[in-house]
């Protein structure tokens, strides 16, 4: 999963193509690999894109959809009590565990809401 800044550099390189890549490989230091072998139109438009992606994470994906994915933020903050994403920002419990659960008959706001010292 992408945090803040990493989707903010693969959102980036997708406006404004290889030059940011370029820029952020020798911000980090690292020599760029050489190019993916990419079979479908999109995914050749969007080559900086996944470019960025690879540099940043080191894997080599193939399809823009499962990059833009990827955004940790699309999913909420993690659970208190498991630590996986709870999913949805709006979400009233945990999916993967259940916590939140209980209370959601008698307060059915977002946990975010509900107890925000918690996450």
């Amino acid at each position: 999963m992408l945090d803040g800044e990493e989707s903010y550099l693969v959102d980036k390189a997708r406006h404004e193509g290889m030059a940011a890549v370029e820029a952020e490989a020798r911000r980090l230091g690292r020599l760029l690999p050489p190019p993916l072998e990419l079979a479908s139109p999109v995914a050749r438009r969007l080559r900086p894109l996944l470019e960025m992606y690879r540099l940043l994470t080191g894997f080599e994906e193939t399809n823009p959809n499962a990059v833009l994915h990827h955004i940790a933020e699309l999913y909420g903050p993690p659970c208190p009590q498991c630590r996986k994403p709870l999913r949805t920002p709006k979400a009233r419990f945990c999916a993967a565990c259940g916590f939140g659960q209980a209370e959601v008959a008698g307060d059915p706001r977002p946990l975010v809401e509900r107890q925000p010292e918690l996450l």
